[in-house]
């Protein structure tokens, strides 16, 4: 031991000269961990925030709750027997005032809420409960409302608005609700209202009843845990409607939702890290090649393979160290920032704290990923005789052979810390397939780069020489041995590919909801329409050549009360359409063709005169997840009678691509059962507030969904939470061009050496440069290539299975990002070539 630790500190002071030509391998190691640090400490955060305060941000102990309708006086009084409790009410309606009009995410408030928490508003004292502004004054009741929503309308504070014939005044602007966190996406700009206000609201009509209503009721218990209330609510009410969750269940969608956007980040920031440890790799390559003299001497005094490896090996984990210690205080520094500016997003009190764990699971990344990206190259500098070195100096390190390479020891150490990032990796995102699948990405896009990079060589080396004399050297340059070809493609293909997963995933989104798929929804959806409702509407739309479509389907409500004659409680760990499907009153409808959009992907769609036992066309992914196929079945009440639905066809679509049901039935007997429509209208762009305010005069008892602008709110959320994945891209990108540059000055002296022998043969300055500019064109033009066919791949991937967004890729962006990377690699090429082009002849062959 006491002999290792000699043979660590002579590397010791052998490095204490040579820090400053480490900077790149230090930085890449540091970017990669700070990302990593700062996404897990930001995530860490947030969950331990929410699960400490979930009893307040659900406002209560327990919430009982139902879609369809409030509380009987007789539920309401068991509700109270458990403890205090405040009614709220969540629902999705318009509000007017003269022309203007805006949707609005109502919510509806007693006079004991909040239980837990403050409502934040400017006009409320500090503890005072929105009772206080909210109550009936000279026959108007208040309201607290979104500022934007003053603005919306047109008024300013103590101005009037209606819902449906209802007039509120906004007495108070609001900031945020105590419970806002777990409330979820919202349609509208909220506003909060009395439940006496909304009880006496006889003529609202929400955009869609039973689907956007619901009807909370925050308990907070005196005397009993949530299980024994829980059980009580269940055994009391024996009724299927009545659902009851903990403050944990509450909040754990919440989690579950940061947790999966946290998970995401986390690959990015692992894959900024791999990305960065080519860079490692490159640099201690590099670093090899120029001690070899060192190393020459070292084994001329008798220094063995182990000693070597232990001298240089010290050597690298006190870079590695550094670069994570860089990281950590980086990555530290970003969640101190990041946690409070989260916190005010969300509504969760997320004081700016250091939480360790997560860095020391940044640091053991960084430091593993160190280790296993340097090892390889140390190695190579073991079997490397004293006699090549001293005959060769400045020259390439020498391949060694493939046997070599495969000894234990040398794979074993590698495959040890590959396996270490694996689990941290599945420890730190609790997903085994996740990192699985990206694992196999990370080696099968490794392996495609770098073997693209050997064939491109195998297939110049086999070309016959070009006609010029620049053109054939710029060809050598790539294929001769000891060219860095192979590495630079693998340098600027992983950096590449990352930016085009992002940039790909971006632009789909952005399409999928402002795009193609915006031009094809409607601009207004509006649910329960009657008979003349619907006349009225399409001769407005012959009236009017700015209300350019109108269509409108027949909508009833039935429940799925058996899965091929099983009970449909049966089915455990359901997503949250399915259990929606399984658990509720749902719309359904009859149609006699096929919709226009969507796809019907197996059965068969029935005749448009079919009159025989009803058929349904159920949506695809529903199917899928319940083990449905086409010829079972599905048990559907309605009206109090039961249909045995066969399944005639599975039909998959986008939901905003306008009017879409979950289950269709063929035409028959649904037929003379009442109805009301859904229908959706389209606008003439640029003319959507004209028809809007038509809509609005002509049905004021009428919600229209403003589909478009629901499709811009969730595009703004999307946009946010894609600026944080773009920052964290960015970084990884950042990591890639530090290695492209890394890797071009690596291969610094070789460049010096054909620059040199190229000028004693008589060759121009601006002929060298051009050789070396063909040269660095073609490796980022093949790079680029390889990397988009990667790209594209995963951005398919990641688009069809995780988001459920049409894929497309656009040939553009593509194309601009071949032309950033050959740029780049020029630009880097150039930059680090041109010490070699001023390398004077005679002083570099009286050094060499």
């Amino acid at each position: 031991m006491r002999r290792i630790w000699g043979w660590m500190r002579v590397g010791f002071a052998d490095l204490r000269g040579d820090l400053k030509r480490f900077g790149l391998l230090i930085a890449c190691l540091a970017l990669g961990t700070s990302v990593i640090g700062a996404v897990g400490s930001v995530g860490t955060g947030l969950r331990l925030a929410v699960e400490r305060d979930a009893t307040t941000l659900m406002g209560g102990d327990v919430e009982a709750s139902r879609s369809d309708r409030d509380a009987t006086p007789q539920e309401l009084d068991f509700l109270k027997s458990l403890g205090q409790v405040a009614h709220v009410v969540d629902t999705t309606t318009r509000g007017t005032s003269g022309d203007n009009g805006a949707l609005i995410d109502l919510v509806a408030v007693d006079d004991n809420y909040p239980l837990l928490g403050a409502v934040m508003s400017p006009q409320l004292s500090p503890g005072a409960r929105p009772a206080t502004l909210l109550g009936e004054k000279d026959g108007v009741f208040g309201a607290i409302v979104d500022p934007l929503l003053l603005d919306r309308l047109g008024i300013a504070l103590g101005g009037r608005f209606r819902i449906g014939k209802t007039e509120f005044e906004a007495r108070g602007t609001l900031t945020s609700l105590p419970d806002g966190a777990l409330r979820g996406f919202h349609l509208g700009l909220t506003s909060v209202i009395s439940t006496t206000a909304f009880a006496g609201m006889t003529d609202l009509r929400s955009p869609l009843p039973g689907l956007l209503t619901l009807h909370r009721y925050k308990i907070k218990l005196s005397g009993m845990t949530f299980d024994e209330a829980k059980a009580a609510i269940a055994d009391h009410f024996k009724d299927d409607g009545w659902k009851t969750q903990s403050p944990r269940d509450a909040a754990g969608a919440l989690v579950r939702y940061y947790d999966l956007f946290v998970r995401y980040l986390l690959i990015v920031g692992l894959s900024s890290l791999l990305v960065g440890g080519v860079g490692v790799s490159n640099g201690v390559s590099a670093y090899i090649a120029e001690r070899q003299r060192s190393i020459a001497i070292l084994r001329s005094l008798g220094a063995t393979g182990a000693r070597i490896m232990v001298h240089f090996l010290t050597q690298i984990g006190v870079l590695t160290l550094i670069g994570v210690a860089l990281g950590l205080a980086a990555g530290a520094a970003a969640s101190l920032v990041m946690l409070p500016l989260v916190g005010r997003a969300l509504n969760v009190n997320l004081p700016a704290t250091i939480e360790p764990v997560p860095l020391l699971i940044a640091a053991a990344f960084g430091i593993l990923a160190g280790f296993a990206y340097a090892y390889l190259p140390l190695t190579r500098a073991q079997g490397v005789s004293p006699a090549l070195l001293f005959r060769s100096p400045g020259a390439a390190m020498p391949n060694p052979h493939w046997r070599t390479m495969l000894r234990w020891s040398v794979v074993l150490p590698v495959l040890l810390a590959s396996a270490g990032i694996f689990g941290l990796a599945v420890l730190t995102t609790s997903d085994f397939m996740l990192v699985a699948y990206y694992a196999i990405g990370v080696v099968v896009t490794y392996l495609l780069l770098r073997g693209s990079g050997w064939l491109l060589q195998f297939a110049l080396r086999r070309l016959p020489p070009a006609p010029r004399a620049g053109i054939r050297n710029a060809l050598r340059n790539v294929h001769s041995p000891g060219s860095s070809a192979p590495v630079v493609i693998v340098s600027i293909g992983l950096g590449l590919a990352m930016l085009l997963v992002i940039a790909l995933l971006d632009s789909n989104l952005h399409n999928q909801l402002v795009g193609a798929v915006a031009r094809d929804a409607p601009t207004f959806v509006a649910t329960d329409l009657f008979d003349d409702e619907v006349q009225t509407l399409e001769q407005l739309q012959k009236d009017n050549p700015d209300f350019t479509g109108f269509e409108a389907d027949p909508m009833l409500r039935g429940a799925v009360v058996g899965v091929n004659g099983k009970d449909p409680s049966t089915f455990k760990d359901l997503s949250e359409e399915a259990t929606f499907l399984l658990s509720s009153e749902i719309p359904v409808t009859w149609r006699r063709d096929p919709p226009r959009d969507g796809e019907i992907v197996s059965g068969s769609w029935w005749p448009s005169d079919y009159s025989g036992p009803p058929l349904i066309s159920l949506r695809a992914p529903l199917a899928e997840e319940l083990g449905l196929k086409v010829g079972d079945s599905l048990q559907i009440r309605m009206f109090g009678d039961v249909f045995d639905a066969k399944i005639a066809n599975l039909r998959d679509y986008q939901w905003q691509r306008g009017l879409n049901f979950m289950i269709t039935f063929s035409p028959g007997k649904l037929q003379g059962y009442p109805s009301t429509y859904l229908g959706a209208i389209k606008a003439a762009s640029g003319h959507e507030k004209e028809i809007e305010r038509l809509l609005t005069s002509t049905f004021p008892d009428i919600a229209f969904i403003p589909i478009g602008e629901a499709l811009g709110q969730v595009a703004s959320l999307l946009g946010q939470l894609g600026t944080a994945v773009n920052i964290v891209g960015g970084l990884a990108v950042v990591n890639g061009l530090l290695v492209l540059a890394g890797t071009m000055a690596s291969g610094r002296k070789q460049r010096e050496a054909d620059a040199v022998i190229r000028k004693v043969l008589g060759e121009t300055r601006n002929g060298v440069l051009s050789i070396f500019v063909m040269e660095y064109c073609l490796l980022g033009a093949f790079a680029a290539v390889i990397a988009s066919i990667v790209g594209i791949a995963a951005a398919w991937g990641i688009s069809v299975s995780a988001l459920d967004v049409a894929f497309a890729a656009d040939p553009v962006l593509i194309a601009g990002v071949i032309l950033v990377a050959v740029v780049l690699t020029v630009g880097a090429g150039a930059a680090t070539t041109w010490r070699a082009l001023s390398a004077k002849p005679v002083q570099f062959l009286r050094n060499n």
